[in-house]
C-alpha cells in the first residue's frame, strides 16, 4: 500500500531544498544555503513539527547569518514551541526596538503574547501585522483565536470568516469556525455560511466535511450524509470523511451501512489497522462480539505493534471470557505503549473484571496521569472507585474534579453517595442540590428516603441524568 509523501503539501523546490539539507548538513557535511533558502527549510520543519532537524536547521542558520532578523525570529519561534517564553521575548523585543515597523516582528511578538495568555496584546500586534496584507488568512485566523480565548465568540466568528474569505486560509480554520459557532449557538448561521463557502470552493473536502458536521449538529442527518459523500467523491483518500459518514449511519441505527462506509476506505488509507479497529468497535457497540473479534484480529495482523489495537483486542477477549488471551494481548500492549491512557485504561478494565482490584487501581491511577486521558476515562475511574467502595480515594478525586467542573451532577452524585456511606452527612448535604436525582436513586437510594437528606435532593424532573 502506498504511503503518503511527507512533501505532499510542499512544492518541488521546497522538497529539493529540504532533501539537500538532510543529505548534507544533517549528515555532518557542509553546503551553502542563502538565508531565503534556510527560511524555507526551517519553515518546512515548523510545518511538519519535526523538532530535531528544526533545531539543527536553526543552529546552522545562526552560524551563517547570526544577525539576520529572519533567523532570529525562527529561533524565537522555536523557543516559544519549547515553552521558553522569556528568552523568546527578549529576542523579539530587541528586534522590535531595531525594526519597529517590521510586521513580521509584530506578528512574532503577537505569537509570544498569545502563548503567555496575554490575548488583548496579541490582538493588537496581529492587527498591526495585518497592515501589510501578507498572509492575511493566517493573521486573521490568529486574531480569531485570541477572541475565542477571550470568549468573544462574535468577533472570533467574524475573523474566522475573514480568514476563510482570503486565498491563504488554513483548513483548520474551518473546523475552528464551526466549533466557535456551536459554542455560541450559531450553527444555523454557520450552515448558511458553509453552504456559501462550498459554493465558492466546490472542491474543498474540508468545506464539505464541516458542512456535514454542521448539519449533524442540527439533526439534519440526511443532509449530513450527502455532504460527507461529496467530501468522499472529491477525495477518496480522506479517511476522516468515511469515519464521519459511518458515525451518522451508526447513530441512525444503520449498523451494516456504517460498517460498509468504513470498509469503503480500505483501499485508500495508510493505516488499515486503525480502520479495522474502528470496524470492530462498531460491531462491539452492536453487541456482535464474534465479528468484533474478527476485525480486532485483522487489526493486529495488519500491525502487530499497534498498541491500541492490541488493547482493544484484549478487551474483546475479556468480554468473550477468553481471559488468558486478554492477558496476553494487554501485556504486549503495555510493553509497546506503557504511558498510553487508552492502553492503561484497558488494562485497568481487564484487571477489574477478574477482581484484581489492586492492579486495576494502579492502572487506573496511571491512566489518570497520562497526557491523553479523557473525561470519560475519569468518570469511569470514579465509578470504579464507588463500586469497589474505595471511598477515601473517590472523595478526593471527586472533590478535585468539582474544582475543575463546578456543580457537575455526575461527580456531585458520586461524592454525595460517598459522603453518605462514610457517615459524613453534613458534607453530603452541601452537594445534594447539584446531584442527578435519578442517578442517585440508582446508586444510593438510602439518601432519597433519609428524612434529613432526602428533601435536599432535587426533584426528578429538574435535573438531567448524568451517565456514562
Amino acid at each position: 500500500m502506498e504511503r503518503k509523501d511527507r512533501f505532499n503539501d510542499f512544492d518541488d523546490d521546497e522538497r529539493q531544498l529540504v532533501l539537500d539539507f538532510e543529505n548534507t548538513v544533517l549528515q555532518g557535511g557542509n553546503q551553502f544555503f542563502d538565508v531565503d533558502e534556510l527560511e524555507v527549510i526551517m519553515d518546512y520543519y515548523f510545518e511538519v513539527n519535526d523538532v530535531a532537524p528544526l533545531e539543527r536547521a536553526v543552529e546552522y542558520a545562526e552560524q551563517l547569518y547570526p544577525d539576520s532578523t529572519t533567523v532570529m525570529l525562527r529561533r524565537a519561534h522555536l523557543l516559544i514551541a519549547k515553552e521558553q517564553y522569556e528568552p523568546a521575548m527578549r529576542i523579539i523585543k530587541e528586534l522590535r526596538r531595531r525594526e519597529p515597523h517590521n510586521t513580521d516582528v509584530a506578528y512574532s511578538l503577537g505569537v509570544a503574547y498569545s502563548a503567555t495568555g496575554e490575548h488583548e496584546e496579541a490582538v493588537k500586534l496581529f492587527m498591526e501585522a495585518a497592515e501589510d496584507g501578507w498572509m492575511l488568512g493566517r493573521v486573521y485566523a490568529n486574531i480569531a483565536e485570541e477572541y475565542f480565548f477571550m470568549e468573544n465568540y462574535e468577533e472570533a466568528i467574524r475573523y474566522y470568516q475573514l480568514s476563510l474569505d482570503t486565498d491563504s486560509y488554513d483548513a483548520s480554520t474551518l473546523y475552528n469556525y464551526l466549533d466557535t459557532a456551536i459554542r455560541s449557538h450559531g450553527v444555523e448561521e454557520a450552515v448558511a455560511y458553509l453552504n456559501s463557502f462550498v459554493g465558492e470552493h466546490p472542491y474543498s473536502t474540508d468545506g464539505w466535511l464541516c458542512l456535514g458536521n454542521a448539519y449533524r449538529e442540527l439533526g439534519l442527518f440526511e443532509k449530513a450524509i450527502d455532504a460527507y459523500e461529496y467530501a468522499i467523491a472529491i477525495d477518496k483518500t480522506n479517511f476522516h470523511a468515511y469515519v464521519e459518514l459511518s458515525s451518522v449511519l451508526e447513530y441512525l441505527g444503520k449498523t451494516a451501512e456504517a460498517i460498509t462506509a468504513l470498509l469503503r476506505a480500505c483501499d485508500y488509507v495508510d493505516n488499515r489497522s486503525a480502520l479495522y479497529r474502528l470496524v470492530a468497535t462498531v460491531y462491539m457497540r452492536a453487541d456482535n462480539l464474534d465479528m468484533a473479534l474478527t476485525y480486532y484480529r485483522k487489526a493486529v495482523e495488519e500491525n502487530p505493534d499497534d498498541a491500541e489495537a492490541l488493547a482493544a483486542m484484549a478487551l474483546a477477549c475479556a468480554a468473550a471470557d477468553e481471559v488468558n488471551m486478554a492477558m496476553k494481548y494487554i501485556r504486549k500492549a503495555l510493553r509497546l505503549a506503557p504511558e498510553s491512557a487508552e492502553v492503561l485504561f484497558s488494562a485497568a478494565t481487564i484487571y477489574d473484571g477478574i477482581d484484581n482490584v489492586e492492579a486495576a487501581s494502579d492502572y487506573f491511577e496511571r491512566a489518570m496521569m497520562a497526557e491523553d486521558c479523557t473525561e470519560i476515562m475519569c468518570q469511569r475511574y470514579a465509578m470504579f472507585l464507588f463500586l469497589r467502595q474505595i471511598y477515601d480515594v473517590l472523595t478526593q478525586f471527586a472533590e478535585e474534579s468539582l474544582d475543575i467542573y463546578p456543580h457537575d451532577p455526575f461527580y456531585s452524585t458520586l461524592l454525595a453517595a460517598a459522603y453518605f456511606y462514610t457517615h459524613r452527612y453534613n458534607r453530603a448535604s452541601h452537594v445534594l442540590p447539584d446531584v442527578a436525582p435519578d442517578m442517585l436513586a440508582d446508586i444510593c437510594p438510602e439518601i432519597m428516603t433519609n428524612p434529613h437528606l432526602g428533601p435536599l435532593v432535587p426533584p426528578m424532573n429538574q435535573t438531567n441524568n448524568s451517565q456514562i
